[in-house]
């Protein structure tokens, strides 16, 4: 009987293991895509940062002390950091307002929403893959990886509808898109008043 209950034990703790395993298959997702959109807009942004130097003629002033490699690799791992914390950032941000937005409007005591919303990082995954296909221009990477948010966000939102009232949905899509808004508003501001203050401090 103890063997036959053992044998039970063991078959319910693998069962868990692989239940385990695929409900959290997807949690690396998020970071292999945001090294990918940071890979391709880094180097997209590389490419148009050594076009600039040689344009202004101090490429050819820098390999007189650098390796040309050397050079490309610097830019990379310069802007491939810089776009992997604005990334994360995004992504915390994202997250916690999805999580404030369900607080606030689902009745949702066990989380099943978020592990709805799980196997949406394959968007993200695929878009960041798509992306070194736009690599020589990067103003058409950031307008697919608007593109791919837009898609994740609908996604959102068929996955969680049936799971609120009409008045909980519009809410939520409505607090969604007011911080935003708000947030992206406020960016473009905060770098146009950094600009005016800049160019006003050139001598003329």
């Amino acid at each position: 009987m103890c063997f036959k209950s053992s044998i039970i034990n063991e078959v319910d703790y693998r069962k868990g293991l692989f239940y385990m395993k695929n409900t959290y298959l997807t949690g690396y997702f998020p970071l292999i895509a945001i090294l990918l959109f940071s890979s391709s807009l880094s180097i997209s942004t590389s490419l148009y940062a050594l076009k600039m130097l040689s344009s202004f003629g101090m490429y050819d002033g820098m390999l007189d002390y650098f390796s040309e490699k050397g050079i490309r690799l610097a830019l990379f791992a310069a802007f491939a950091l810089l776009y992997f914390m604005v990334l994360s950032a995004l992504k915390l941000i994202a997250n916690t307002v999805t999580e404030l937005s369900l607080l606030f409007f689902a009745n949702d005591p066990e989380g099943n929403n978020l592990k709805k919303l799980r196997m949406g990082s394959m968007i993200y995954l695929g878009g960041g893959i798509l992306s070194f296909v736009l690599l020589q221009n990067v103003i058409w990477i950031v307008i697919w990886f608007a593109v791919v948010t837009l898609a994740y966000f609908v996604f959102t939102v068929y996955r969680i509808y049936s799971t609120l009232s009409l008045m909980s949905l519009v809410g939520f899509i409505l607090l969604e898109l007011l911080f935003w808004f708000t947030f992206v508003i406020g960016i473009l501001f905060i770098f146009i008043k950094l600009y005016n203050s800049i160019m006003a401090s050139l001598p003329v």
